[in-house]
């Protein structure tokens, strides 16, 4: 039994197809619950071309139509949200989220030039040449500057939207740590084989380059399993809190620091430690706030730094570092 963020509901997905008995998936914002509930219906009740096609991975003038096809299926609280919220399924289920747009927006901000060079980016044989070209030609003044902009904390909090600004201390730069990870990732990763190399750098997934749970054989999978998927509108301090001892054998936190404090996240932590059973493993990952590394180790678990260090370094995200921890036996209130 594996609990975890839900977000857009990709991560639900991906422990559906490693093959978890129960996931169970929460999220404080409604609409994250309802958009992946329409995703784990539509896994269920459309065939693999029409999926695609409400998802957003091929062009489908009749979204509304599969909308509508699908809401009989739904939850109250889910068929309410979309039948107000129709038009969020324009541009594909993909494409409706707030990070989302904020992926396919920064390929248009960064203008028609930096466009054709990205796709001669992504067009790259393998990370040599990837590299090269990244230190001639993409990493100039303008990608800086760029790079500087982005990490205005006014954009993220009042264009963006971005609550999680707020827990990012002060001293941490945003810009230098954008730019050392776009660079790794330029010398380390072959981007063209990355989803979300084509998501941020084309605006879009390519067909040929999906996650997992995009593929047909995910499609299928996820079809089989997606009974064993409990979806619930629930803070993450709410559900470990009230979770009997021993309730869960893993969890996948995300990036959930993102939007807390120390003292919440050590209290997050003491949970886990009474809600997981011995030898549980736990993965959080962290984007600018990377406040709390060292809190598991104060509440009874272990963690694993070698894994977390690959992780690091592998990532098809590259943005984030990792925090693994398997839980002691021992007993933590």
């Amino acid at each position: 039994r594996i609990l975890c963020i839900t977000a857009s509901g990709s991560r639900a997905f991906d422990l559906l197809l490693a093959d978890a008995a129960e996931v169970v998936a929460i999220d404080r914002n409604p609409a994250q619950t309802a958009l992946a509930e329409l995703f784990a219906t539509a896994y269920v009740h459309c065939d693999y071309m029409t999926f695609c096609g409400l998802a957003g991975l091929r062009d489908d003038p009749g979204r509304c139509g599969h909308l509508d096809a699908l809401l009989p299926f739904l939850s109250a609280p889910a068929r309410v949200f979309w039948q107000r919220n129709r038009g969020l399924v324009a541009d594909g289920l993909l494409y409706c989220g707030r990070w989302e747009g904020f992926l396919r927006r920064f390929r248009r901000w960064a203008g028609a030039r930096r466009q054709r060079l990205a796709d001669r980016i992504l067009a790259c044989a393998g990370p040599e040449e990837q590299w090269a070209l990244w230190q001639e030609q993409w990493d100039d003044w303008q990608w800086r500057m760029f790079l500087r902009a982005l990490a205005l904390r006014p954009l993220w909090r009042w264009v963006l939207r971005e609550p999680g600004i707020a827990f990012v201390p002060g001293d941490f730069d945003m810009a230098g740590y954008a730019r050392e990870r776009f660079d790794h990732a330029a010398r380390r990763l072959h981007l063209a084989r990355l989803p979300f190399a084509w998501l941020l750098m084309s605006g879009a997934y390519r067909t040929d380059v999906l996650p997992p749970y995009l593929t047909e054989t995910g499609h299928a999978l996820i079809r089989e399993r997606a009974g064993r998927l409990k979806l619930r509108t629930a803070s993450l301090e709410q559900t470990i809190a009230a979770a009997d001892p021993g309730t869960f054998d893993g969890a996948s936190l995300s990036d959930y620091s993102s939007y807390c404090d120390l003292p919440v996240q050590r209290q997050v932590w003491r949970d886990l430690a009474r809600g997981m059973g011995p030898g549980a493993v736990a993965c959080e990952r962290k984007f600018f706030n990377k406040t709390g590394m060292h809190i598991p180790e104060e509440c009874g678990f272990s963690r694993d730094k070698e894994l977390e260090e690959r992780l690091n370094v592998s990532d098809g995200a590259w943005f984030y570092s990792f925090v693994v921890a398997a839980r002691e036996d021992v007993h933590y209130g």
